[in-house]
């Protein structure tokens, strides 16, 4: 295929990603000592600037409102900002981390103090009345080398719905790169350096500032004082989520740095987390040195007690490809109710990594490359997954196959940050739920499966047990574009035939009343909430089913 706005290396990128952690998750653990292990320390807010005046022709990337992204939901506004800081580089050590010692000459900008100015977007209640105190913070996702909100992608009807504020903000170097690329005098100010990818070598090497960046950018809204986007609005809490890269970022942030980086007074600067889409903690300094990496014997590679709760959770791609790889040990950990251990981790059967969980025209991640490409969507190349029609345009399936995957995983996405924020304000533990069960007698060990070809255990939901369709977690490759290393990320469903739902359901009454009676049962079990569960009923009304 013909790539465009110089991606012609991402294919490339992906597959000496995929070496990379490859090697690193299976590297010996490293032995250092402990001497110079980072102890708490008070968090420095950042320099702020903006809004950003925006026009037609000079505007936030992926901001709603713009080209060919939705509009800015009702009663909302979104407006961008610059920040600037300094952030150091990190390495574990036997007992934690420390500052990279020492520093290597890759590290072209040294290993402490390093500058940074990048952006974050912040979309919030115009009525500040109407704000519900929650603010959710998302190291934006680089996976692509572009801005991927996924978190409020996935969660934006919450989001409005419950009066909370979101921040996405450009959480790496390549991001920054991309930006400056996309509008060079709008995108002037910022100044994140970036070294391109080399196959074999780290992949950027003042990227493992991010998590100092996520501390005050976190710190900035929580003191919420001048230089604040929301000042005079009423903060009460702030939460991280991040989904897949920036899942495993949120994971990080909790599990290695919660602890060391604090607020004035040495209370925690974020509130609760929420990872998804993730195994585990990311590498904390992207490669630089072999100490930025656990392995996979490493117990750190679970969330340990936090003063701040943790909801991880995973959607059934994440389980697949961990069973597959004999890693599903590495981060499960039993759930926790103690005041210092609070964690929950839900894994969702029928949930997908790249799925379309709202039913949108078009996914947000497609209308972002659109945007970047500066095309419309129906210009945009074939990703090349097998269950994909191989044409221009967005994503659709083959005939019999819905693709992307339009299970919901949004809804109980939105219910975990429900819980978090009862479990946060009145104490209230969330809903606890089995994991997705897997067969380790196989070889590799795959996930356990019931007669329809779903998913058993996890998180139960009216799509899987009162079935239409049987959903599966990942994709292969027919057609290899640059963005086809994408495709072991979607997911996509096969509905069932008449035959098969004539042997299930007596007619559409019939289905449709079971699925109320699930819904009811998600909503009083506290893995839905009641609008999506409305939702869903009206889905599983205009459903094709006999």
């Amino acid at each position: 295929m013909t790539s465009r706005c110089g991606f012609e290396r991402v294919d490339e990128r992906f597959r000496g990603m995929a070496v990379i952690l490859v090697a690193l998750a299976f590297a010996a653990a490293p032995a250092l000592g402990a001497a110079a292990d980072v102890t708490p320390f008070t968090v420095s807010f950042p320099t702020v600037t903006g809004p950003i005046a925006s026009t037609a022709t000079s505007f936030p990337y992926i901001a709603d409102g713009f080209d060919v992204e939705p509009p800015v939901p009702r009663g909302y506004v979104e407006e961008e900002f610059f920040f600037s800081g300094t952030g150091n580089l990190y390495e574990f050590t036997s007992t934690g981390i420390r500052i990279v010692t020492p520093c290597p000459e890759t590290a072209t900008s040294g290993c402490t103090g390093i500058p940074y100015t990048t952006r974050m977007i912040v979309k919030r209640p115009v009525d500040r009345h109407r704000f519900s105190g929650t603010v959710v913070i998302e190291p934006l996702n680089p996976s692509a080398n572009f801005d991927i909100a996924g978190i409020w992608d996935r969660s934006r009807d919450y989001f409005v719905r419950n009066g909370d504020v979101f921040v996405g903000w450009s959480s790496k170097s390549v991001i920054v790169n991309t930006l400056k690329q996309w509008n060079p005098t709008r995108y002037a100010p910022l100044d994140w350096p970036y070294l391109p990818f080399v196959p074999g070598g780290n992949s950027g090497a003042n990227d493992g500032i991010t998590f100092d960046v996520a501390a005050q950018v976190g710190a900035l809204f929580k003191a919420n004082g001048p230089g604040s986007p929301l000042r005079g609005y009423k903060v009460e809490r702030v939460f991280e989520a991040g989904f897949s890269q920036d899942g495993s970022f949120t994971f990080t942030q909790a599990a290695v740095f919660h602890p060391l980086k604090r607020m004035p007074g040495g209370g925690p600067i974020y509130d609760g987390y929420l990872p998804a889409g993730t195994t585990g903690p990311s590498n904390i300094n992207f490669g630089l040195t072999q100490a930025g990496a656990l392995s996979l014997s490493d117990p750190r590679r679970r969330m340990p007690p936090r003063d701040a709760p943790v909801i991880h959770a995973n959607t059934e791609t994440e389980i697949a490809l961990a069973a597959g790889a004999g890693t599903i040990a590495v981060y499960r950990r039993p759930d926790g109710d103690a005041p210092g251990d609070r964690y929950r981790l839900w894994e969702v059967p029928g949930g997908s990594h790249v799925s379309n969980d709202l039913r949108d025209p078009v996914l947000t991640l497609q209308l972002n490359l659109a945007e970047l490409e500066r095309i419309q969507p129906s210009g945009l190349a074939p990703v090349g997954c097998t269950h994909q029609q191989f044409v221009d345009g967005p994503a659709v399936g083959v005939p019999g196959v819905v693709d992307p995957n339009d299970f919901p995983f949004a809804f109980v996405e939105n219910a975990a940050f429900r819980a978090l924020a009862l479990w946060v304000d009145r104490g209230i533990p969330p809903a606890h739920a089995e994991p997705i069960q897997v067969d380790a007698s196989t070889t590799p060990a795959s996930i356990v499966r019931d007669t329809f070809g779903n998913a058993v255990g996890g998180v139960r939901t009216p799509f899987l047990d009162v079935p239409i369709t049987t959903y599966f977690p990942i994709d292969t490759v027919a057609h290899r574009t640059t963005f086809s290393g994408f495709c072991v990320l979607y997911g996509y469903n096969v509905p069932f035939d008449g035959a098969r739902l004539g042997s299930l359901y007596r007619n559409h009454g019939d289905y449709v009343e079971r699925f109320v009676h699930e819904s009811v049962g998600a909503v009083r079990d506290r893995f839905w909430l009641l609008p999506d569960a409305v939702d869903a009923i009206q889905r599983a009304v205009h459903a094709e089913v006999p």
